[in-house]
């Protein structure tokens, strides 16, 4: 119980630091509802600036693509779409062996955003991640919905050239820092 405790309370002064300014900026991904094996899907991805100031530098990224945004102004957003191929099980048996298969639902992790304020101080902050549900080429009149669920936005205070695995593992830090924190004392909107 202690040690929780403790962990709890390191949460929330790491998160405090710096996550005031990050909290005004969202970055979400939807994709479609059912989708099947061997097919490009769109997905649609939303970067909204809630704060009351500019941000600038916008840039966002995962492991399929990088896209420079630039300046975002207070209260606007920017949404733009990509498209994702889900292979087939053939596909990633020659790529990773004859037990491997497609995962179902289809799992596609949240990307990164990076931005700057006004004093040129860098933040970042993740998306939240989607599941689609891959249905076969029957033709089926069900609807599935994905499961979308909004990973909670955090912060880094990071030299924007840094890529790679330690990003990603400290933007995943952030995430769940800033999740903590919502679960504690959770945002009046």
């Amino acid at each position: 119980m202690k040690k929780s405790i403790i962990i709890m309370l390191l949460a929330m002064f790491l998160i405090s630091i710096g996550a005031t300014y990050a909290q005004g900026v969202i970055a979400t991904q939807k994709g479609p509802s059912q989708a099947q094996k061997g097919q490009n899907v769109t997905i649609t991805y939303t970067i909204q600036n809630n704060g009351n100031k500019d941000i600038y530098n916008v840039s966002v990224a995962d492991q399929n693509f990088y896209k420079f945004i630039g300046t975002l102004k207070a209260g606007s957003k920017k949404i733009f779409t990509e498209k994702v191929y889900i292979p087939t099980d053939a596909e990633v048996k020659a790529d990773f062996g004859s037990d491997a298969t497609v995962s179902n639902p289809f799992f596609i992790g949240g990307v990164g955003v990076t931005y700057q304020d006004a004093s040129g101080k860098t933040f970042g902050i993740n998306s939240n991640s989607i599941s689609i549900p891959l249905v076969s080429s029957k033709v089926t009149n069900a609807t599935i919905p994905a499961n979308i669920t909004q990973v909670a936005s955090g912060n880094a205070n990071t030299d924007a050239s840094q890529e790679g695995i330690l990003q990603q593992i400290m933007n995943l830090f952030y995430s769940i820092m800033q999740y903590i924190q919502n679960l504690i004392m959770p945002q009046n909107g």
